[in-house]
């Protein structure tokens, strides 16, 4: 069983010392056909971020790829290259500063023994992604702009319902003082009790009655 695991254990670190030998063994700088590539000869492909600080300069990020002690660069069907830098980072980190005319445009390749050459950045790749950004920040600003709007409506509504009710209710006041009262009382019988008169006096003095 212990030797199974010693097994186990020397083929997994020879797998993980292989994988990260991944060395950076040429720069090219191609021009074919009018357009410029950057052409990165290693072992395998690695993760790349390229930044762009202006029209003619440019860094690669490479990540997961060390530089060869033997690193060369080269300049193919292209002039006017002022430089290229290549700076190792540590922890397998690599950075290439290029300054060349219309850099900025170029694509990035990955040429490795195993494979055909592999275009890991290009300027369509990176306006596709620049759109993507633009459009997500626009459809948040969209999104906002229609929940501020919402809001408004939804108090005008409130508002609407308040004031149709106190419509109601002074129709309503105008309505009860527009009834009209009912008088209970008899003029000729109030003023005939005020005398002292009754019913049985104008029964026994029947020629006090007027008709």
């Amino acid at each position: 069983m212990l030797k199974k695991i010693i097994l186990i254990l020397a083929i997994t670190g020879g797998l993980s010392a292989y994988a990260a030998d991944n060395y950076l063994n040429s720069v090219i700088i191609d021009n074919a056909d009018g357009k410029t590539s950057v052409v990165l000869r290693s072992d395998s492909i690695a993760k790349v971020k390229k930044e762009i600080e202006s029209p003619d300069k440019i860094i690669l990020s490479i990540k997961g790829i060390s530089q060869s002690p033997d690193i060369n660069t080269l300049y193919k069907n292209t002039s006017g290259v002022n430089g290229v830098v290549i700076q190792n980072e540590g922890n397998n980190d690599i950075k290439v500063y290029i300054d060349a005319p219309g850099i900025s445009k170029a694509n990035v390749v990955f040429d490795t023994p195993n494979s055909s050459p592999v275009t890991v950045v290009s300027p369509a790749s990176e306006q596709k992604v620049l759109w993507s950004i633009i459009s997500v920040i626009l459809l948040l600003a969209v999104m906002r702009s229609a929940k501020n709007v919402k809001e408004p409506l939804k108090k005008s509504r409130e508002e609407l319902i308040k004031e149709r009710e106190m419509a109601l209710y002074k129709n309503f006041q105008k309505e009860v003082a527009a009834m009209p009262s009912i008088n209970y009382k008899l003029k000729s019988y109030s003023k005939h009790v005020l005398k002292g008169e009754t019913l049985r006096h104008y029964g026994e003095n029947p020629a006090k009655v007027k008709l």
